[in-house]
């Protein structure tokens, strides 16, 4: 008994470590959250961008794929760069500001346009977008050409769904392509820089 006692105590700690940690007990969750801490632009998209990008690397997400994701990311993490060093956490808090200020800044804008006081998807973007490159600026974050180049494609797909050349789910979809785009300019310019 004392041993079941002492596994069940076991569990909660680890559980209440990761939600600690992570926010969340899901896998999903914490596979999301493990993204955006090592990668800056997944930190300002909305879950649900994140989660697209995450079924289209690796399949349909279920927790047990999730869960299954995260370990796999994490060995490889620690057995392909085992001196890599963290961002200071001072970047990783302001990196998180610029992304949640972003995310204020497209809620805001779409409750604006709901409201009809904008006219417009793009109106909105145009409303938003300023917003998201400030907040960058302001987060010293060093690629923010890149940030500029998603405010553009941001701006450019909200005239196609105010032209009704694509629905918003398809939108998402090119959103994140732009994503990985951006992501992989971003790699290759931080390989240069070590």
């Amino acid at each position: 008994m004392r041993g079941i006692q002492a596994i069940g105590a076991i569990a909660a700690v680890i559980a209440a470590a990761v939600y600690l940690t992570f926010g969340t007990l899901s896998p999903c969750g914490v596979l999301r959250a493990t993204i955006r801490e090592r990668d800056g632009l997944a930190a300002m998209l909305p879950d649900a961008i994140v989660d697209l990008g995450i079924a289209a690397q690796y399949g349909p997400m279920s927790p047990r794929q999730c869960l299954s994701v995260l370990v796999k990311t994490l060995s490889t993490a620690q057995t392909s760069e085992p001196h890599a060093s963290q961002p200071a956490p001072t970047v990783r808090e302001a990196l998180k500001w610029a992304a949640d200020e972003t995310e204020r800044a497209g809620r805001e804008c779409r409750a604006r346009r709901l409201a009809g006081e904008l006219p417009s998807y793009a109106a909105s973007a145009q409303c938003s977008n300023p917003r998201m490159i400030a907040a960058f600026k302001a987060a010293h974050y060093p690629y923010i050409d890149l940030i500029e180049q998603l405010a553009a494609k941001r701006l450019e797909l909200a005239a196609k769904i105010d032209r009704g050349e694509l629905t918003e789910l398809q939108v998402g979809l090119e959103t994140q392509d732009a994503y990985a785009g951006i992501q992989e300019t971003e790699r290759q310019r931080d390989a240069v820089s070590r």
